[in-house]
């Protein structure tokens, strides 16, 4: 390829990056592939001649794509974000050309001095201490860009330990330094990530993992206790990792507690903050961050929230110093008049060489801005809130820990391989992609907003897959069940399976006509008798025991806690269907529902009004029902009740149906 064809083929290269960016809604989000998919589809050696461009290009549709998983679709809920964005593309096509290797200052003397005002840039915006500045008077650290919060922490944890070790080496000046470091010990909560574990095995420094309390953080008592115990079995406590949105549940560790007590006793406190970092962008998630001004080390991924894709992670010290006396080696070849003066960021970091990082980042801050950065943080946030207040609303599923920032989690009530068979279906289908946690013993499914295009319509969409899964799942654990008539003794129905709220369940799927159950009369029995029938007893929309939202969606003045409130996605507005629900509802719950909007959205709320009827009533088409809700608006009976179900003769509704 030469210069003008490099040209061309490059313009064709972002004709194809903006296309496929913009129709991801299309695409599978999972790939549906074996490994070794690739083995047969490619020649078993390199070719001796050159191929043609357009050879190359074909095959990127034809082989690679099949085999993708595509982190920027708005279906994609797996792990946490990995976003990118027009300008940090546009900011590594022009660090890829350049291509030099930043590790002293002498080696490009840009690559360095942009990486170090961007980095202040960034702690000013999180509103991170003055300590961790480059550019500030009382400061001795500053902040570099590493690949990877792993490589961060474990960047911290060695300097923890060299640190450690100089200062035993003043009170055992004979002992071995591998001696030393086989009595050292490092703290996490056991909500903590693999990569402190990994950190620890790297290091050789033990890794005690202690418990969280009810809301899976890390308290400055159970440290405390913890170092105690282990400085009098004669081990030397090093270094705390406190994370800020942890993997399984975002949750977070109590810094205010914990930078006391590491304080106190003399450990490196390393703050993690590896997905919630991009949120302090915001002022109303700073109180996560009280007690930070105690931490030596924080680090987060601009590569996960913030549009800046990978690899670009943040981390900064309190001490340079303490970084610089672990990594330094000093070749002469690496030497350069300033050395010394300047910052070298080979001494930084583990390994020499380093990419132009900060442009990307540069691009990303100043063509957004930070107020654009905030609504971005915050659309995804009120993305998560929308959800949760949709799987609030269905008494099938039950959310196990409280929604921080963009993900939530949640299960369907029952015992975990329930759980666990909506999410293979989930997956296996490749219409969006989740994956699991544990918590207290409990399977939970991870939802988290990733991605910038996320909207309304793209969660509805999502819930409604979910729904579907779990209906198909909770038919299987909870089978019809012959059951004895209260009133006539002798008479045997078959008990209505249980709510679901799912219309597929009543509906059939298209080209096939459900065959309608024999209709037949027997005796009314009594209102009182529902809950003895059992099959709405314990379905509801919130128990008692389940907190109420701690806050709600809002857009454009629009509450949408409630389901009947969406906004229908096409604008158009259907005439409401109130009907009698006496006995359909805990006391708690409303006595009338309403249905509003048409499209998706209004479907959908009318899936939830459906789920609490027998299927002897629903014998209509979807086409003839959405007719219905359209033209009529069905009369309040004071007698008439779920049991109209039955089809009695006398039943009101036999006219209507």
């Amino acid at each position: 390829m030469d210069q003008e064809e490099y040209r061309q083929r490059g313009k064709e290269m972002v004709d194809y990056i903006f296309q496929y960016l913009t129709t991801l809604r299309e695409r599978r989000v999972s790939p549906d592939v074996k490994p070794g998919y690739m083995r047969d589809q490619l020649p078993h050696r390199a070719p001796l001649e050159s191929e043609s461009w357009d050879n190359i290009f074909q095959d990127i549709e034809k082989i690679v794509m099949p085999g993708v998983v595509h982190w920027q679709s708005p279906h994609m809920h797996a792990y946490f974000p990995a976003l990118t964005s027009w300008p940090s593309l546009l900011g590594d096509m022009l660090a890829d050309a350049i291509n030099c290797l930043g590790f002293t200052w002498a080696s490009s003397p840009a690559c360095t001095e942009l990486e170090m005002n961007v980095m202040d840039w960034l702690a000013q915006m999180l509103g991170l201490p003055d300590m961790f500045l480059h550019y500030h008077p009382d400061s001795r650290g500053g902040g570099i860009l590493q690949s990877t919060v792993s490589e961060s922490t474990l960047v911290a944890l060695l300097a923890a330990r060299k640190n450690k070790i100089l200062e035993m080496k003043t009170l055992e000046p004979d002992a071995d330094e591998s001696t030393l470091n086989s009595r050292l010990v490092a703290y996490a909560s056991d909500q903590a990530h693999s990569s402190v574990e990994k950190a620890g095995l790297i290091s050789l420094v033990k890794v005690r993992f202690l418990p969280v309390d009810e809301n899976f953080s890390l308290r400055g008592e159970t440290l405390r206790e913890a170092i105690e115990k282990d400085r009098s079995c004669g081990l030397v406590p090093v270094f705390v990792c406190a994370t800020l949105g942890t993997t399984g549940v975002c949750a977070f560790d109590n810094l205010e507690e914990l930078g006391p007590v590491c304080a106190k006793e003399g450990l490196w406190l390393h703050i993690d903050a590896a997905y919630a970092g991009t949120a302090f962008l915001c002022p109303e998630f700073r109180p996560f961050l009280k007690g930070a001004e105690h931490s030596d080390s924080f680090t987060f991924n601009p590569s996960k929230w913030m549009m800046v894709h990978f690899d670009c992670t943040a981390f900064w010290v309190k001490d340079k110093c303490k970084l610089q006396q672990t990594f330094s080696v000093n070749p002469i070849y690496l030497r350069h008049p300033n050395s010394g003066s300047a910052t070298d960021f080979m001494h930084w970091q583990i390994p020499l060489s380093r990419k132009f990082r900060s442009l990307k980042l540069w691009f990303v801050i100043r063509s957004f801005g930070v107020k654009k950065l905030q609504a971005h943080v915050r659309h995804g946030t009120e993305m998560a809130k929308y959800f949760e207040s949709l799987v609030r609303g269905d008494p099938l599923f039950e959310i196990p820990a409280k929604r921080h920032l963009g993900l939530v989690v949640f299960r369907l009530k029952g015992p975990n391989w329930m759980t666990e068979k909506v999410l293979k279906d989930l997956n296996k289908s490749g219409s969006l992609f989740l994956i699991p946690a544990m918590i207290q013993d409990k399977f939970i499914i991870r939802f988290t907003v990733t991605s910038q295009f996320t909207t309304q319509k793209d969660i509805l969409r999502d819930w409604s897959l979910i729904q579907r899964a779990a209906v198909q799942v909770f038919d299987l654990h909870h089978s019809p069940k012959p059951v004895i008539s209260e009133e006539v003794p002798g008479v045997i129905s078959r008990s209505s399976p249980k709510p679901t709220g799912v219309a597929s369940h009543f509906f059939p799927e298209k080209g096939e006509r459900r065959t309608p159950l024999p209709r037949r009369v027997t005796a009314q029995p009594r209102r009182a008798s529902l809950s003895s029938a059992g099959w709405l007893s314990t379905e509801r929309a919130r128990g008692p025991e389940e907190p109420p939202l701690e806050d709600t969606f809002v857009e454009d003045g629009v509450n949408t806690t409630s389901l009947s409130n969406l906004p229908a996605h096409n604008k158009k507005k259907t005439r409401s269907l109130s009907v009698p629900t006496a006995g359909l509802w805990e006391p708690s719950c409303s006595k009338a529902a309403s249905f509003e909007g048409a499209g998706n959205s209004g479907f959908h709320t009318t899936e939830k009004f459906l789920s609490k009827l027998p299927e002897e009533v629903l014998m209509l088409e979807k086409s003839a029902f959405k007719k219905f809700l359209k033209f009529y608006r069905v009369p309040s009976f004071p007698e008439c009740t779920v049991q109209c179900g039955l089809q009695l003769p006398c039943c009101p509704l036999q006219a209507i149906v």
